[in-house]
Formats: C-alpha cells, sequence, structure tokens
C-alpha cells in the first residue's frame, strides 16, 4: 500500500526572520497570481500540458537564456529578476493545478445546465511554496537546522532556521519536497514522505478480525471474533469530552430559543464560535477513539478491521433543535471510519466496508429479529426473552460479514452472484454470527 504521510516541523524565527519569510511568501504568491492570468489567458495552449511539459511551455514565454534572449512577455524577467528556476518551476506547476481546476469547474457548470452562479477563477490565493531539497531548502546533519532560500534586502540568499519537533517517518520512506506554511504567527515546515507498506498476506492471516460499530450512545462497540465465529474479546469506547459537549449544545439550544421566540430566523454565523469548539472535540476524540481502536487490532494481531458502511446515512430521528437532533448532527461517524483507515494502512492492516442495514435489527444467535427497549434504546430483547446490548450484538453481525468477505471470497462472490449477499449460506436467513457456526457444522459434516 502506498501512501504519504507528512509531520509539522515548528521554525523558530527572529523577527527580522519573520519579515524574510514573509517577504518570501508574498513575493511567491505574487508571481503565482500572474502565471494564472497568463495561463488563463491561453489556457487553448497549455490544456493539453501536464507535467515538465507544461513547464516548458511556460518557460519558453517568460524566461529568457543565452539560446532564447527573447522571449513574449517580458513582465516576469523585468519584475522578478533573479527568481530561483526551481520555485519557478514549483510556481507554474501550481498555478496550472488552480487554472485547471477552475475550467473543469466551469465545464462542469456549463454541462449542468448554468442553474446557479458560475465558478470564479481567484487569483490571489493563499497558496504555500514546496521547497526542492538542495535548490531551495537543506537540512543539516542533525536535522535541527534548516537553510532556507528567501528574500531578503532585494536579494535572494541563504538563511539558517532552527527547527523544532520531530518527524515520525524520517527514515522509513522516501523523503518529498517540504513545504513552508503560516499558520497564524507560526510558520512550519510540512514534510512529506512516501511510504510504501504491504499489507499481511494471505499466507499469514491470523484468523482475527477487529469488528467496530460506531455508534450515538456509545461511541464505537468493538469485538475481536476468530474465523470461525469465536468472541475472544469485546469493548466499549466512550467520547471522554461528552459532559462538555452536551453542555455546549445545552447552550447553543438556550440561545438559539431565545433568539427566534419573536420568529426570527437564526443567523448564518449563530454561535460559530460554540460550533467550531464542538467540531474541533469531535475531531481530537475521532483521533483519540482511532488511535484505541487500532492499537487493538495490533494487539491481537487482526488481519482486518471490519466498519459498517455509512456514508450516505442520513439521520432521520429527532426534531427541528432538539437533544437528538443536535446529538446526530455532531456524530463523527465519517471522521472516525476515516482515521480508523488512516492508522490502520500505516500499520498493514485493512479496513473492510460492509453494508450497515440490519446487524442491529437481528440476534446474533439466529433466533430471529430483536425489539429495542423505549426506555433505553441501548439494549434489546431477542424472541427468545434474552436481554442483550444492541451495538455489541451489532458488532458480530459486522463481523460475520467481514469474515465471510475476508476469508471465504468463493462463497461471498457466490452470495452477489445470487444477489443475495446478506443472507446465510446454509438457512437462508440474514447473515448473523451463527451463520458462521452453522457453515463450520456443515463442513465438519
Amino acid at each position: 500500500m502506498k501512501l504519504i504521510r507528512s509531520d509539522r516541523l515548528k521554525i523558530n524565527t527572529s523577527a527580522e526572520q519573520r519579515k524574510a519569510l514573509s517577504d518570501t511568501l508574498s513575493l511567491y504568491r505574487k508571481y503565482v497570481r500572474d502565471l494564472m492570468v497568463l495561463m488563463n489567458a491561453r489556457w487553448r495552449i497549455f490544456q493539453h500540458s501536464t507535467g515538465n511539459d507544461m513547464v516548458k511551455l511556460v518557460e519558453d514565454l517568460i524566461h529568457p537564456t543565452l539560446k532564447r534572449p527573447v522571449v513574449k512577455h517580458t513582465h516576469f524577467h523585468k519584475n522578478y529578476y533573479k527568481f530561483p528556476s526551481y520555485l519557478r518551476r514549483v510556481a507554474i506547476m501550481d498555478a496550472a493545478g488552480q487554472v485547471r481546476s477552475f475550467h473543469t469547474r466551469y465545464n462542469d457548470w456549463l454541462d449542468s445546465g448554468m442553474k446557479h452562479m458560475p465558478p470564479k477563477l481567484t487569483v490571489s490565493t493563499a497558496t504555500f511554496p514546496s521547497l526542492y531539497k538542495g535548490q531551495c531548502i537543506k537540512f543539516s546533519q542533525d536535522s535541527k537546522t534548516a537553510f532556507i532560500k528567501v528574500w531578503h534586502s532585494n536579494d535572494w540568499m541563504w538563511q539558517a532556521f532552527r527547527l523544532s519537533g520531530k518527524s515520525r517517518f524520517l527514515g522509513k520512506g522516501k523523503a518529498m519536497s517540504p513545504l513552508l506554511t503560516l499558520k497564524g504567527k507560526q510558520w512550519a515546515l510540512s514534510t512529506p514522505v512516501k511510504l510504501n507498506i504491504p499489507l499481511k498476506d494471505n499466507a499469514d492471516f491470523s484468523g482475527y478480525v477487529l469488528a467496530v460499530d460506531i455508534g450515538i450512545n456509545t461511541s464505537a462497540v468493538c469485538a475481536v471474533v476468530d474465523k470461525f465465529g469465536t468472541v475472544v474479546h469485546r469493548v466499549f469506547l466512550d467520547r471522554a469530552d461528552k459532559d462538555r459537549a452536551y453542555h455546549i449544545m445545552q447552550h447553543i439550544r438556550t440561545k438559539a430559543r431565545k433568539a427566534t421566540r419573536h420568529g426570527n430566523k437564526l443567523d448564518s454565523g449563530f454561535c460559530g464560535k460554540s460550533h467550531r469548539i464542538l467540531r474541533n472535540l469531535s475531531h481530537n476524540q475521532a483521533h483519540q477513539i482511532s488511535r484505541q481502536i487500532v492499537d487493538l487490532a495490533m494487539q491481537f494481531h487482526c488481519d482486518a478491521i471490519i466498519l459498517e458502511n455509512l456514508k450516505y446515512w442520513r439521520p432521520k430521528a429527532g426534531q427541528k433543535r432538539s437533544t437528538m437532533k443536535m446529538r446526530f448532527h455532531t456524530w463523527f461517524k465519517s471522521a472516525l471510519a476515516e482515521r480508523i483507515a488512516s492508522k490502520s494502512v500505516q500499520q498493514g492492516i485493512r479496513t473492510l466496508n460492509v453494508y450497515a442495514r440490519g446487524t442491529s435489527s437481528y440476534a446474533y444467535d439466529g433466533s430471529g429479529k430483536v425489539r429495542r427497549d423505549k426506555g433505553n434504546y441501548a439494549n434489546a430483547t431477542f424472541t427468545t426473552g434474552k436481554r442483550y446490548n444492541a451495538d455489541l450484538n451489532a458488532s458480530y453481525n459486522i463481523a460475520t460479514r467481514g469474515i465471510i468477505k475476508l476469508y471465504y471470497p468463493s462463497l461471498h462472490k457466490q452470495q452477489w452472484s445470487r444477489g443475495k449477499p446478506n443472507a446465510c449460506p446454509t438457512t437462508g436467513n440474514p447473515l448473523v454470527l451463527s451463520s458462521l457456526w452453522l457453515l463450520q457444522q456443515s463442513k465438519a459434516g
């Protein structure tokens, strides 16, 4: 599996160094802006060119050399004298990407019947430069100092900058060109590394999977199940900031009730700060819980992490501005699934998405449909009278669908060809954990 991971190294700067970096970034953005104007005007010439071909076409128009002393557009040579060649090529690719994106969106707008306002090409973009190693940036042997070519005192010169932070992926893959970034007042280097991590081969399978049911009441219910249907381990993971999040939600509801009591409508930026805090809390908890899930999968040497495919799921419960509506609105199901997939692939663990419908509706023991408690929706009652946690029951059924998909590919393909991928191959009933037990009995018989 090929992937790119990056770390952020902070740049410790003085006032003079901050000004040099700021002037460099400002000059680079102006250069990109002028290139975007040029490319957009001549897009019929540039639209079919990519990579080095694009660089060559643009340089033929703007950059004079000994063999090419006269160019069509002298603006760049006059106003950006001695602009570093490698930084110029980065700017060309940057501008080309933004202009290409605009024309793609504009063509889509034309194809869709021009129903809304057309997209606009914004040339004053907040872009950041990539620094080619050896040409625009050099690192010391201990990687604690970076020498960056900056625009200072009307000339391009090298300056040394002290770095703080540690790159987790340095030495584990191919280092790519770092990106000079600015967030607030903090300058930093984003250091991407290209990794090639092999996924576990079929011959090395341990026979265990980790199934995760992402829920509202409990953030994640996990079950480690082997390919024969034996539950090895289970754990409940919940948000550590639940009380704080609910307090902020109540604050938003109270203000909304007061603001709309005379029939007024809420502003577009209503309680923007509170909503931003809720989003940041959700992102943080998604990182924390996903790390625990991946660590659990590594502890039991799981071959895959099984998740429900909730991409197009939309909540229907709850009235407008009600508690349940707000909880669904702040549910970080997609963020948690993305974090799990991102972290697991770094460890060589697969992530499988299975069909979500019916996992909570049927009992894992094959006794039929379950009935949810009206007072506590997290609990369920089987037709046999057995009471069980609904999310834990769902995690067993999620594991079953993932196990069929991973360990029994021919059976999975056969089920899809019949048009019943989530039916028990033995009884034809919905696919639950007991289906694995029946499958093993049929093989033994």
